[in-house]
């Protein structure tokens, strides 16, 4: 058993090296197309089934002979499926083991080229009588050879019995070495199916089965071979060397894995029912998909690398927008392969932009929010770590996410707000403020001479004018108006900083030393009174 196995395995192994044709059918069918004539094939089989094996009405026509040769071949019946081909051309005395062979090598050989269109074959008793050919013949399909082409015909001929039947023609029966010398499988292939079990499946030859796995496995370990390598060579350099592993280790190497598979699969000879998938581009756009999240992701994690501090909110947005890409990305490559395949791509689109409205209303809010945190990113009104105040809410920007921008208060508590809130309403970026803006209203009792309250006036505009933390701009010092128990003084003036609690120790010295001022000249402050009237009822 061990020994029939290392075989097999050695036997398809040098089949994969020395194989090195590749078949293209005449046809350019898509996946739809294949799949579609299937379906009718099998159907009209099933409804052949229901006449008996003897029928008259068996080859009678064109389309009636094909039906009954797929319906012997299903059930692997050869000496029933041999009733429909003219042997008269080859040995007398061939065998039914050989006829089976030649019907079985004929099979394969058209499979590669063809997917029988049960459409196009008459199912009238004379054939088709306008294809320009004799009257007793139809034309099956065409096999392009490497020396030229060989038509397959069904014929019209006499049985021995004495009626008329549809049969492949005795001169396509005699083509049929010919074209298994160029198409047929290599004498390994032969020897290997005899010692597998008898079997086919996904419309493969059990050692075309058996292969296939045998060259995902060889693939795969052939990849990760290619890919110790290049990460070896990445290893010196000390910028890029995360990055690149990261792309290395899955986009590239499944890229790889792929169109090494496509390529070796192309040289076991598959039917078009097999073949359709590779020859729609599936192994391609799964590999291309690989390669392009790759990249997407390579550029992204350049970025990120090299973004700065003030450019974290940055990523935090275009995180969700690369997954966004990625989504983009696969959406295209998906509506190509379905066009390829040859489904209807404008039906898909429609079923995709009703589906799209649907979902748009239903997250009408994220979307805003989402926005929002679009504007916020390209506007940048405030960044991580800016002190902000919208309506009643003060604090420190966090984190800028794709839902909600997260603050924290000046008590300390967290708050969450919808970016669509932001983006919606004033906002006062305190982080901005180049200077800190220092007023006071100083109150003077009302009995304070006029010639001290003037001195205090000039001594206080002198203070705040010549203090080495305010600068020239709109600074004054006004006696601005009688309040009804209170002279007022007004002072204007802004600081050198932008820092609150550095701007707080500005406020705090000249604050005292104001006071220092109104203490040394002897000014009383006026404090607020309440003056109640008392009256003796009698």
């Amino acid at each position: 058993m061990f020994a029939s196995l290392l075989r097999v395995l050695l036997g398809i192994v040098v089949l994969l090296l020395m194989n090195s044709s590749v078949v293209k059918a005449e046809e350019d069918l898509t996946l739809k197309e294949v799949k579609e004539r299937q379906e009718q094939a099998n159907e009209a089989i099933r409804n052949a089934q229901s006449l008996p094996i003897d029928s008259p009405l068996r080859g009678k026509t064109p389309l009636s002979s094909l039906l009954s040769i797929g319906e012997a071949l299903q059930s692997g019946d050869y000496k029933n499926a041999a009733k429909y081909f003219d042997f008269r051309y080859l040995d007398k005395q061939l065998s039914d083991e050989r006829k089976a062979e030649l019907i079985h090598r004929l099979t394969i050989v058209w499979s590669q080229h063809h997917s029988l269109d049960i459409s196009l074959l008459s199912d009238d008793e004379q054939g088709h009588v306008e294809d320009g050919l004799p009257a007793n013949r139809d034309l099956l399909g065409v096999i392009k050879t490497s020396k030229d082409d060989v038509p397959i015909y069904l014929q019209r001929i006499t049985t021995d019995d004495g009626r008329l039947m549809w049969k492949i023609s005795g001169s396509s029966v005699a083509n049929i070495p010919a074209l298994w010398q160029e198409f047929g499988y290599h004498p390994w292939a032969e020897s290997i199916s005899h010692i597998l079990p008898e079997f086919q499946l996904l419309d493969m030859e059990n050692w075309q089965f058996v292969s296939f796995v045998i060259i995902l496995v060889l693939s795969w370990y052939f990849t990760a071979l290619i890919r110790q390598i290049l990460l070896k060579l990445v290893e010196f350099s000390d910028t890029y060397r995360r990055t690149m592993r990261r792309f290395i280790s899955i986009p590239l190497r499944l890229f790889l894995f792929f169109i090494l598979i496509q390529w070796l699969s192309g040289h076991l000879g598959l039917s078009i029912n097999a073949r359709v998938w590779i020859d729609t581009g599936t192994l391609n756009y799964l590999a291309a998909i690989f390669l392009s999240m790759g990249i997407i992701e390579f550029c992204f994690a350049l970025y990120s690398s090299r973004a700065e501090n003030d450019d974290q909110n940055a990523i935090a947005i275009i995180k969700p927008m690369v997954t966004t890409l990625k989504i983009f990305v696969v959406m295209v490559y998906l509506l190509n392969w379905f066009d390829d395949a040859g489904f209807n791509i404008t039906t898909i689109i429609t079923g995709l932009g009703i589906g799209s409205l649907a979902v748009a209303l239903a997250a009408q809010k994220s979307l805003e929010n989402i926005f929002g945190a679009f504007t916020l990113y390209i506007a940048r009104p405030v960044k991580p770590g800016d002190m902000c105040k919208f309506g009643n809410t003060q604090g420190r920007v966090e984190e800028i996410g794709l839902r909600s921008t997260k603050m924290r208060k000046l008590n300390r508590a967290v708050v969450h707000v919808p970016n669509s809130v932001i983006a919606s309403m004033d906002l006062e970026n305190i982080g901005e403020i180049d200077h800190r803006y220092y007023n006071k209203r100083f109150r003077v009792r009302l009995n304070t001479p006029r010639q001290t309250l003037q001195t205090l006036v000039e001594q206080m505009r002198d203070l705040v004018v010549n203090h080495p933390n305010v600068v020239d701009l709109e600074t004054y010092v006004r006696f601005e108006h009688v309040d009804v128990d209170a002279f007022v003084i007004v002072v204007n003036a802004y600081v050198t900083t932008s820092n609150r609690v550095v701007y707080k120790q500005y406020e705090e010295d000249l604050n005292f030393k104001i006071l220092e001022l109104i203490d040394r000249l002897g000014v009383e402050l006026a404090l607020p009174e309440q003056h109640l009237a008392l009256k003796n009822i009698k």
